[in-house]
């Protein structure tokens, strides 16, 4: 789906993700990118990469040359969730500004994807992804 919005924009300047960040809502079901759960409790469910994010690198690997398998990993790797507290979130986004990015010169390929909620100090009990 991402490549196919992909060669329709791809000659489009200026290059950019003409496509809704949460088009990974409508394509896959959270119980399968679910990774953990608040040690305080729930209420809010946060992705751990900002869907923003992840949708534009998705459009960068294409640009680079990069195939589906590519993209396939990369989300398989970043495209997860964790059900926090509304108090939570209101730190990550409001106090910590991370709403939409990641802390510092945070890398796809090697940083935890837990970067934001480990700064905002979350804890989560992660989940098995058999059950």
């Amino acid at each position: 789906m991402l490549k196919h919005h992909w060669e329709e924009q791809k000659d489009l300047l200026p290059r950019a993700a003409r496509v809704h960040s949460r088009i990974f809502d409508t394509l896959i079901h959270s119980s399968l990118i679910l990774y953990g759960v608040s040690e305080k409790g729930t209420g809010h469910t946060e992705h751990l990469v900002p869907c923003s994010l992840i949708r534009d690198q998705a459009f960068k690997m294409f640009w680079a040359g990069k195939d589906v398998d590519a993209v396939a990993l990369m989300l398989q790797r970043t495209l997860k969730i964790a059900h926090i507290t509304k108090e939570e979130a209101r730190h990550i986004d409001v106090n910590l500004k991370l709403k939409t990015t990641m802390p510092g010169d945070w890398c796809f390929e090697t940083d935890a994807v837990t970067a934001r909620l480990d700064v905002a100090g979350v804890k989560l009990t992660l989940v098995d992804p058999g059950q």
